[in-house]
């Protein structure tokens, strides 16, 4: 450090800086405070896995410039929004804490229960609001044995996958349901139309969804509470944050999106199957992890969310370009997913 005092700037009388030196104060601030901003965004999780979708958009485009065309793009979108809008659903179970491994059979549960509804002569909105309820309670039943039953959140929804996935059996006789009653029409409508024309149902649900998730969790004191109480569960409670209801709540949120999820697949499909939604509960949870959703809870944006579901929806579509088996695409997608785990845990240990 210097032993001579800093030469002070030109004063007006009363003491306030001239206007030149008011002026030079004022750039040098911005100037300080751009780059500051810049490394805030550029050093996030959430930015490199951006940077990594754009460059594995560019890889493939190169590869196969086909990939780049109008109707391939809104395929892609369309077939990775279902998956995004779980992923969304699950991304507040594990910013609280927990885990929901029932996502994939939530999906099959709501997606035979409206359509057999629906065959029945129940309203169209009538058998989607029951459908979603049933996903609803779903989650509740998740969310009560985790609070109150102080259960391992790995336990109660491995075993709601389960139960779900034999109601649907039951509730279908392993048949599927392609009759879907004087509604047909309005419900394939749904997943199979476009929003002018040009953007399909689908997307659109899927961006809702995403919009919807982002207001809640960074807009609302129910969202701060969420990511306080993945942050440290226990400190929360001392500072009066209704620990137990939140996490429920978050089940239950997680449930109903899927419930949504699956209702407007067997309308894309065309078919409430029980088969429908089988193992997407694996893919779901990739895209919340790959897009920066912490396993330890507490951390990752519902964007996040988003970029990590496409980067699956990319991988997916190129290696249908590139007619690699059906098989091999589930070993990719599956090192992809304890890659991301890895992430996750390196990630985790840096900051501890």
């Amino acid at each position: 450090m210097s032993q001579y005092p800093a030469e002070p700037s030109p004063q007006r009388p009363g003491g306030a800086p001239s206007r030149p030196a008011a002026h030079e104060e004022e750039r040098t601030s911005r100037a300080s405070r751009g780059p500051s901003r810049l490394a805030s965004v550029t050093g996030t999780y959430e930015f490199g896995v951006t940077l990594s979708l754009a460059l594995l958009i560019v890889a493939v485009s190169v590869w196969a410039p086909r990939f780049l065309s109008t109707t391939n793009l809104m395929n892609v979108a369309r077939n990775f929004a279902f998956n995004t809008a779980a992923a969304v659903g699950e991304a507040f179970v594990i910013l609280a804490g927990g885990i929901d491994l029932s996502v994939g059979s939530v999906i099959s549960l709501a997606g035979v229960v409206t359509p057999l509804l629906l065959q029945y002569g129940w309203g169209l909105w009538t058998a989607i609001g029951a459908g979603v309820a049933v996903g609803a309670l779903c989650g509740l039943f998740n969310g009560v044995l985790v609070t109150k039953a102080k259960m391992p959140p790995l336990i109660p929804t491995l075993g709601m996958l389960s139960i779900a996935r034999g109601l649907a059996l039951v509730i279908t006789r392993g048949r599927p349901i392609t009759d879907f009653g004087e509604h047909g029409a309005a419900f394939l409508k749904l997943g199979q139309g476009y929003l002018f024309g040009v953007i399909p149902y689908p997307v659109v649900y899927m961006a809702l969804v995403i919009f919807l998730g982002w207001l809640v969790l960074s807009r609302t004191p129910f969202g701060y509470a969420i990511y306080a109480i993945g942050g440290n569960e226990e400190a929360s409670r001392l500072a009066g944050i209704p620990v137990d209801r939140i996490k429920t709540l978050t089940y239950v949120i997680s449930g109903a999106v899927a419930a949504l999820t699956g209702i407007l697949l067997a309308s894309r499909l065309s078919v409430g199957n029980a088969t429908n939604g089988q193992g997407d509960e694996l893919e779901v949870i990739a895209a919340a992890v790959i897009g920066g959703i912490s396993l330890s809870g507490g951390k990752g944006t519902v964007l996040g969310v988003l970029v990590g579901s496409a980067i699956i929806g990319v991988l997916r579509n190129a290696m249908v370009l590139a007619r690699v088996s059906s098989f091999w695409q589930e070993v990719v997608i599956g090192s992809v997913i304890v890659l991301a785990v890895l992430l996750d845990r390196l990630r985790y240990r840096r900051a501890q």
